[in-house]
């Protein structure tokens, strides 16, 4: 073994823990309500969505919030319908018309709506309900209400489509409580007297041209990192998180994204100006290893970890899901699950083997 070898080996030894951290663990994948789902992106914006399908129509209904205090809820409406442009998109809750739409007026107002930095639009056309009172008529509905009907103008006769609405409140405070707003007056469920304030967050880097001189450089050293379109790495929730002592941590996308798995590096700057590269442990059949890279990387604000997760199909029913935690200094991996058989069976990661900790044999 080379001397090279002999320090990665060392290095990424000290980057193991197999003491848990005292702080409640995110789940590795956030949890679902009835037919909602709930999740949030690196800098702290979250969102709760609803898919539904009637034939060959569908509909995609989401409620997203960014981590600012004063920031209202959005909700977003994506069909994959081709809708006339003179028809009309009405919403009811229980039978009730909550509010009607017309597809001209709406698709000339998507861009007088500002999306959160790291919000990623399904495909479709997508329409952003009008901020304001349209939307508080209807998320209040919705938390109230049992089915959302949404008639969308089509050629021949209009689609109905029927949301329900069962999981509309556990998804929402989800969001209070990711957010810490439950108890606040801008809480959406568990609102109290507290005053609103900032979500914990990251700060979303947009282009490499806004991060610092120091940051840049490590970044653009760093194997093909630089090699990523503009308008991609825009997409990409790339993220400036706050730590102590005034220092950042720098998630960055590296290089172009493959077809399910985005390759991200971790980059610590400290208040003076200088920055280095993070390393982060993984496990082997030898043991464990330093890895420069951390595939489509998650960031838990409160916790300060990072999860990773390499999918070895685009189903993501194999391969490897990490969890690193902050230490102050470095990040240390204490836990990994794996699944090696890509077989289309849908097996949520709650279900793959833990590899780290390792598990004692009965024996």
């Amino acid at each position: 073994m080379t001397l090279k070898s002999h320090r990665l080996f060392f290095a990424a030894a000290l980057l193991l823990s197999t003491a848990a951290p005292l702080q409640a663990q995110p789940f590795r994948t956030p949890p679902t309500f009835d037919r909602w789902s709930v999740n949030c992106g690196n800098s702290g914006m979250c969102y709760g969505s609803v898919f539904v399908r009637d034939q060959a129509t569908w509909v995609d209904i989401r409620i997203i919030r960014d981590w600012r205090a004063d920031a209202a809820p959005l909700v977003r409406l994506t069909t994959n319908s081709v809708l006339t442009a003179e028809g009309t998109i009405s919403l009811s809750v229980d039978g009730n018309e909550v509010d009607a739409f017309p597809v001209a007026q709406l698709r000339e107002i998507q861009s007088t709506i500002v999306a959160p930095p790291g919000f990623r639009p399904v495909g479709g056309e997508g329409f952003w309900i009008p901020v304001g009172p349209a939307t508080e008529a209807l998320v209040g509905a919705m938390l109230t209400g049992d089915v959302l009907t949404v008639e969308l103008p089509t050629e021949t006769n209009p689609t109905i489509i029927k949301v329900p609405l069962q999981g509309t409140r556990s998804a929402l405070k989800w969001i209070d409580q990711r957010q810490l707003r439950s108890g606040t007056v801008s809480a959406l469920v568990t609102p109290g007297d507290e005053p609103a304030q900032d979500a914990p967050h990251a700060v979303p880097v947009l282009s490499p041209e806004t991060l610092p001189p120091s940051v840049l450089s490590v970044w653009d050293a760093n194997r093909f990192c630089s090699d990523i379109d503009p308008a991609i790495f825009a997409s990409l929730d790339a993220v400036a998180a706050p730590l102590e002592d005034k220092s950042t941590l720098y998630l960055l996308p590296c290089g172009a994204p493959t077809a399910y798995n985005t390759p991200y590096v971790a980059i610590f700057a400290t208040a003076d100006g200088k920055a280095r590269q993070m390393y982060v442990a993984r496990m082997t059949e030898d043991g464990p290893i330093a890895s420069d890279l951390i595939y489509n990387a998650k960031w838990f604000p409160v916790q300060k970890q990072v999860h990773g997760f390499f999918k070895g199909s685009g189903l993501g029913e194999c391969g490897i899901w990490d969890r690193w935690v902050w230490t102050g200094s470095n990040f240390v991996l204490t836990e990994e699950a794996s699944r090696q058989t890509c077989d289309g069976t849908d097996v949520p990661l709650s279900g793959w083997t833990t590899t780290w900790p390792a598990v004692a044999s009965k024996d």
